[in-house]
């Protein structure tokens, strides 16, 4: 499914998705009722029924999806990128270039391989700020190697999975459970803070490459056909 949501707000992209799979698994594009009727300019449907999300203060928020929208006269164009079988290529090249990751079997894969070398980036450039958050969690007590692991494996399980569901995976067939262990022991919201900001941060230098990958192969499809019309 693809689960991007849009608040302006958005923070903790990870633990937004998980919820919004479990309530609704054929999501696509999630925005909060002002952000559909102001911003993009739609209409959110009669009878349609809010995605719940908790919020920094532990208060209940709700999302749409898109399907629970209908587009009026003016609004804004809604058309969110997809990966398929044709501009896969084009988005393996740009993560290698772009990250320096090696090719890959597989974008799912590659994907895999980027989060794990963009978490430990992070981690060795605000590893210092996050140690300092962490009493009062289950890192306490941590040496600074251990909650650094734990800070890279978190990390990487939730990019991973949110990367691996932006572009039509389904993350259960390479992720299991155990996996997600080290996630639950950042359990106070300046860990869960720390450790959301961190993930938002990297999913979205990572998305944004991949849509511009994607734009920039439908323009070249589209400048390609203008060229093959113009010749015949």
């Amino acid at each position: 499914a693809l689960l991007a949501t849009m608040s302006r707000n958005y923070k903790y992209d990870f633990a937004d998705q998980v919820l919004i799979h479990a309530q609704r698994p054929d999501a696509s594009a999630c925005a909060e009722y002002d952000v559909w009727t102001g911003r993009m300019g739609r209409y959110v449907r009669r009878g349609a029924k809010g995605i719940a999300l908790v919020d920094n203060t532990l208060r209940l928020r709700y999302v749409f999806d898109v399907s629970d929208t209908g587009a009026r006269k003016n609004s804004r164009p809604f058309e969110p990128w997809q990966v398929n079988s044709k501009n896969t290529g084009a988005v393996i090249s740009a993560i290698e270039a772009r990250f320096g990751v090696e090719p890959r079997v597989s974008l799912a894969e590659q994907l895999e391989v980027v989060a794990a070398q963009l978490a430990d980036e992070y981690w060795l450039d605000n590893g210092g700020d996050i140690l300092d958050i962490v009493d009062g969690s289950f890192l306490e007590g941590y040496d600074e190697f251990t909650i650094g692991v734990k800070f890279r494996n978190a990390a990487i399980v939730s990019l991973t999975h949110t990367l691996l569901a932006r572009c039509g995976f389904e993350p259960e067939n390479y992720l299991t459970p155990e996996n997600f262990e080290d996630v639950f022991e950042w359990n106070t919201s300046e860990a869960v803070s720390a450790l959301g900001t961190a993930v938002s941060s990297i999913n979205q230098t990572v998305l944004r490459e991949i849509e511009r990958s994607i734009r920039s192969y439908e323009r070249s499809q589209r400048h390609d056909r203008n060229k093959l019309h113009d010749s015949e």
